[in-house]
């Protein structure tokens, strides 16, 4: 088990690395969420979506 995780004498490079992929991923799919979310707003506020057309998507989700 102990060579699996040391991966050849890499695991220094190897595991940063990881850890790096994965925090930025999860810090893209933050600042993602956030921005649809002020986009929303500002659209909302604009006029440009109805509270309308959230109902009729349920509606037709349940129809279904």
């Amino acid at each position: 088990m102990m060579e699996i995780l040391n991966m050849g004498g890499y695991a220094a490079f190897v595991w940063p690395a990881y850890f790096f992929a994965v925090g930025l991923t999860f810090f893209l799919y933050k600042r993602s969420v956030k921005l649809l979310a002020k986009a929303e707003k500002t659209a909302k506020d604009l006029g440009l979506v109805e509270e309308k057309s959230k109902e009729i998507v349920l509606d037709q989700k349940q129809s279904v």
